[in-house]
């Protein structure tokens, strides 16, 4: 299905991506900071597909009016959460009401989150009977000990079937996603999962580090109650070895490193993360969920039952001034291999980039931390690893 099924006339403007947010999974993992609700009712989450499609005509309604055609799409993400966990009506529904409010490019992509403990073989093919063409699932590990660390309820032959049921139901591009420093975790068990993900041939795979945020019961038990280094050398030290090895082993079996955490085969990046990361516009609606549209970025509250009562739920509205933009730009320019355009920042902003941040970036150079391609300013692998000490000096 594309928008070109509805009988709607595109916009002229510029595409912009779409992230739709289903709030809802199983079970709440210790290491999750995301907006979800664990084990809702079928009537709660019925109620709440509802009022995500009204918003979705209203946000349809709004971009057409302001563009003078329908809003074209070039990247759909439905994210969470678990979106996998919506009944097939459901996510049929959910699609149809994208591409009656909307027009979605023929070549857009297309991408659902899913848990391989929450995914049917009914309902992938729902969503890709709805036009959704890739699956970005939460694997972790391959190794059972480190799942149970994480508070998974899959095991690694559950990602197994779930990549063979998406591949069977029609949806072509796979990206699995992977955590780094999971307690417990080493160098060989970290060799293995990677060996195996490799061996399921997926298209993108994600290594993230593990993150221990406040709030969540792995932030309030912290590194020495679970396990993990507390010295910030030795557990930096750590991290980075990990780190490089991912980087290695899957550079090595022709995956393109092309952002910090994130690792492709040639033609294969995700474009909806790159809407964030080359500071395009996109819509986000649903709890949790943010926007950057119109040159103002916003959110939406965490409060269900305000959105459920179909309340405005708008939050952090603002207008970044000049410095901010240069700020942004830099800071998610620099996470992409290809770094930052110093022609495109002097176009944007008025100024050379060299000019004003020379001095900083020229000890990078010689500590080989970063590198100037072709008139690009970008770091290297080295220099990723120490990205935040990098960042501040830079903004």
């Amino acid at each position: 299905m594309t928008g070109r099924e509805r009988g709607g006339t595109p916009a002229g403007g510029e595409p912009v991506g779409l992230y739709l947010h289903i709030p809802f999974c199983r079970s709440k993992c210790p290491f999750c900071d995301f907006c979800s609700f664990p084990r809702p009712d079928a009537a709660m989450v019925e109620a709440y597909v509802d009022e995500l499609i009204r918003r979705i005509r209203l946000s349809g309604a709004a971009e057409a009016a302001a563009a003078g055609g329908v809003q074209a799409l070039d990247t759909v993400y439905i994210g969470g959460g678990t979106p996998t966990l919506l009944t097939p009506s459901q996510a049929a529904r959910l699609m149809e009401a994208v591409h009656a409010a909307f027009f979605v490019l023929p070549d857009a992509e297309v991408t659902v989150e899913g848990n391989p403990a929450a995914l049917t073989a009914e309902g992938l093919a729902a969503f890709r009977a709805g036009g959704v063409n890739r699956l970005s699932l939460g694997v972790q590990s391959a190794n059972a000990d480190e799942l149970r660390a994480l508070g998974r309820l899959h095991s690694f032959p559950d990602a197994v079937r779930a990549v063979e049921t998406a591949r069977a139901v029609g949806i072509g591009n796979i990206s699995l996603d992977f955590m780094i420093g999971i307690p417990g975790q080493t160098p060989d068990s970290l060799r293995r999962t990677l060996e195996a993900a490799l061996a399921l041939e997926p298209e993108h795979l994600s290594a993230y580090c593990l993150s221990l945020e406040p709030g969540t019961p792995f932030g309030r038990r912290g590194r020495a109650g679970l396990g993990l280094p507390a010295d910030e050398d030795e557990a930096a030290e750590q991290a980075s070895a990990l780190y490089e090895l991912s980087a290695r082993l899957l550079s090595a079996a022709g995956y393109e490193h092309y952002e910090i955490s994130n690792y492709a085969r040639p033609g294969m990046r995700s474009r909806h993360n790159l809407h964030t990361w080359q500071d395009k516009p996109y819509i986000g609606l649903g709890v949790g969920a943010y926007s950057y549209l119109h040159g103002v970025r916003f959110g939406q509250s965490r409060d269900l039952s305000a959105f459920l009562d179909g309340r405005d739920i708008t939050v952090d509205r603002y207008i970044p001034d000049r410095r901010e933009q240069m700020e942004e730009y830099i800071m998610l320019g620099l996470r992409l291999a290809e770094g930052i355009s110093e022609a495109d920042f002097r176009t944007r902003f008025g100024v050379d980039f060299w000019a004003t941040r020379g001095a900083v970036c020229e000890p990078l150079l010689r500590a080989g931390l970063a590198r100037r391609p072709d008139g690009r300013f970008a770091l290297t692998e080295s220099g990723w690893l120490v990205s935040n000490a990098i960042l501040a000096d830079l903004v």
